[in-house]
């Protein structure tokens, strides 16, 4: 009997080499494909070292053009425009699973996996994406954009593993090195320690940044500092503002180099509103009770929704909502099933 052909994301770690692993021990024909978006030769060598101990086939995509134009570019445009962006799911969106299904679909139509912790299940016709059991793990936040096409294809191998020990296990024997190395943490495409140098170069460019300032709700000056680069929405300590009041960053306005300040409380929204609503099929989420978070480690909270035109909504939150980053994913759920999601959106309620 023929094997069934598998594409697996091969990022060179732990995850995706257990999950390739554990598709092997399956009895699937695995087929490895790395991306190379940022021409990282220890990226590409760390995965090829991966199919050589699994003994399958391995391939690697060029995409550094792509992944340039497609993530980095709006990262920083969003920046720009004082957002939190998310390029992680953006990847996952416009590269990273466009561009396995690609692959999977020249190749015998066959499945495609990744090293994400989540679930795939079938409902009649249709395909749901679910929240991993294990739900420290869970990546579903970052997945809520997936469409029926890519879900039918999908596998998550390593949504049986009950801890990331059994995960280490999985490859300990095989490799060892990598069994007991750190998980990758941060954004790819930038330094480690170089985060609000890469934010600042991207804002205002290499040269030095002028002094900005403080100002309140009103526009009243309340000091200066020395970059926005230095501060993200909600921080409350490290302002290095000499006042007994606790201030807390309401808003960025990165082209003039301005930090809005204000009482804690105002971070507090029970409207957020939501752009790119992307909802999966046979869900109406007037009809739904739902619950949502605008981060992936975030509280967990009820509301309902208000659909507005151009796949636009306002999410009206039971509870205040503390600091609703606007470039950030908002994902609803049913319990563990994900609903779909937007991005969150500036927007002046009257």
């Amino acid at each position: 009997m023929k094997k069934k052909k598998v594409i697996i994301g091969l990022s060179g770690g732990i995850d995706s080499a257990a999950a390739a692993s554990h598709l092997k021990n399956e009895g699937y024909e695995v087929i490895g494909v790395t991306f190379n978006f940022l021409n990282s030769d220890q990226t590409i060598l760390a995965a090829k070292k991966v199919a050589e101990k699994l003994r399958i086939e391995h391939h690697v995509l060029e995409a550094q053009n792509q992944f340039h134009k497609n993530v980095m570019m709006p990262f920083i445009a969003a920046y720009k425009k004082g957002e939190t962006p998310n390029p992680c799911m953006r990847c996952n969106q416009t590269m990273k699973f466009p561009l396995l299904y690609d692959f999977a679909k020249a190749n015998d139509q066959a499945a495609i996996a990744t090293g994400h912790y989540a679930e795939v299940k079938k409902k009649g016709d249709s395909y749901e994406l679910w929240a991993s059991p294990n739900a420290r793990k869970d990546q579903s936040y970052f997945l809520y954009h997936l469409d029926q096409e890519v879900l039918k294809k999908l596998i998550f191998p390593l949504n049986s593993f009950e801890s990331k020990d059994q995960v280490r296990g999985m490859i300990r024997d095989l490799l060892p090195e990598l069994s007991n190395g750190a998980e990758s943490q941060g954004i790819c495409f930038i330094p480690k320690k170089g985060h609000q140098l890469f934010l600042k170069e991207a804002a205002f460019g290499s040269q030095p940044v002028e002094t900005g300032i403080f100002v309140d709700a009103s526009g009243k000056i309340l000091g200066r500092h020395s970059g926005i680069q230095n501060f993200t929405l909600g921080q409350t300590r490290g302002l290095g503002l000499l006042s007994n009041k606790r201030w807390a960053v309401v808003d960025l306005e990165p082209l003039t180099n301005t930090v809005v300040l204000d009482d804690e409380r105002a971070l507090f929204k029970n409207q957020i509103f939501v752009d790119q609503l992307s909802v999966h099929p046979n869900v109406n989420l007037a009809d739904w009770e739902f619950s949502f978070k605008t981060c992936r480690w975030g509280h967990s909270y009820r509301g309902r929704i208000e659909r507005l035109p151009g796949n636009q909504a306002i999410v009206h939150s039971q509870v205040p909502v503390r600091a609703p980053a606007p470039g950030q994913a908002l994902v609803f759920y049913q319990d563990r099933r994900v609903l779909g999601g937007g991005t969150i959106k500036r927007f002046e309620f009257s």
